[in-house]
């Protein structure tokens, strides 16, 4: 069950802070720390590598990887993770990031954002 907007806007967490501090990996540990999520990353080779992650520890069932280019979907998979423009709009998650959230901003990169994606928890890292 989706939470109203009042409380997912009292769940949303943003991170800052330099390059190379930790950002997309506290991003990923939250994550997992959840029973779903989603992340939405900026770069599809970042993407790759965050999912390889993901799955050396859920498991290669669990963990869904859409980009422009690929796309692999378990049937039943608790994590996603995606290039900001493939993201689904219409999952269900305990747990959102949004890697460099800027990106939602851009026209070229930004249409699809998950703004309409339902979830229990948010974080979005800049």
């Amino acid at each position: 069950m989706s939470l109203d907007t009042a409380a997912r806007i009292r769940n949303v967490t943003a991170v800052l802070g330099p390059t190379n501090t930790g950002k997309t990996h506290l991003a990923i540990e939250r994550m997992l720390g959840h029973h779903s999520g989603l992340i939405g990353l900026p770069l599809r080779l970042l993407a790759r590598e965050v999912y390889d992650r993901v799955v050396a520890k859920a498991g290669v069932a669990n963990v869904a990887l859409i980009t422009g280019e690929e796309k692999i979907k378990p049937d039943n998979a608790r994590y996603w993770v995606c290039t900001v423009e493939a993201m689904p709009r219409d999952l269900d998650v305990d747990f959102l990031a949004i890697d460099e959230i800027q990106l939602a901003a851009d026209p070229d990169r930004g249409t699809s954002s998950p703004i309409g994606c339902s979830m229990r928890a948010a974080s979005s890292k800049r």
